[in-house]
Formats: C-alpha cells, sequence, structure tokens
C-alpha cells in the first residue's frame, strides 16, 4: 500500500501542518490520520478473515449435512418444503383476494 502511495506523494508538496521532509515521517496530523487508518484497515481484514473463516465452516457443515444425509430424507425435506411454499401462497392469495374486495368495496363506495 504504502509503494503505491509514493508514487503519487510530492515531497515538497505541503500537507497537513507543514511540508514532508521524509516519506516516512508524515507531519503530525497526517500521522495520526494515518495510523487510525491503518488500525481501522488492520481490524477491518481481520473481520473479513473471520467472516470468511465462518462462511467457510458453514460451508463445511453443510456438505456434511449432505453427505450424511440418505436420499429418502432429502426427497422429504424437499416435499416438507414445497408443502411450506404452497400453504405460504395460498394464504398470500387469500389475503390479496381479501384486500381486493376492499378496494373494489370502496371504489364503489366513491
Amino acid at each position: 500500500f504504502l509503494s503505491h502511495v509514493s508514487l503519487f506523494c510530492n515531497l515538497s508538496m505541503p500537507a497537513g501542518g507543514g511540508k514532508m521532509k521524509n516519506m516516512q515521517e508524515p507531519p503530525a496530523p497526517i500521522a495520526a490520520d494515518t495510523a487510525s487508518s491503518q488500525l481501522q484497515t488492520k481490524l477491518a481484514v481481520q473481520n473479513i478473515c473471520i467472516g470468511a473463516n465462518n462462511l467457510l465452516d458453514l460451508i463445511r457443515t453443510l456438505r456434511l449435512s449432505a453427505l450424511l444425509m440418505d436420499e429418502d430424507t432429502v426427497a422429504a425435506e424437499e416435499a416438507y418444503q414445497a408443502l411450506e411454499a404452497k400453504v405460504i401462497t395460498e394464504k398470500a392469495q387469500e389475503e390479496a383476494a381479501k384486500i381486493e374486495a376492499e378496494l373494489f368495496k370502496l371504489r364503489n363506495q366513491v
């Protein structure tokens, strides 16, 4: 990262509280912001690594679950999920029909 930053820095350009005399020692305000940004970046990278590790653990668990389930269990689970989806769809259709009936009733009143 610093090698990329050094391409864009001009040593004679004023920054923060004064001129940069050395690329490795920026003026105090910039140094504080840089240290804070560096810490935040490290924490973000650690959070990404932890999230990726948790995701990999989840994938491993799902693969193991899929391997341990036999064909009948998988078929039964799929049938159950299809039944749940059908029930939810039917309820949504009933509610939509009720709302549509109320809407027509309100339109006829006006």
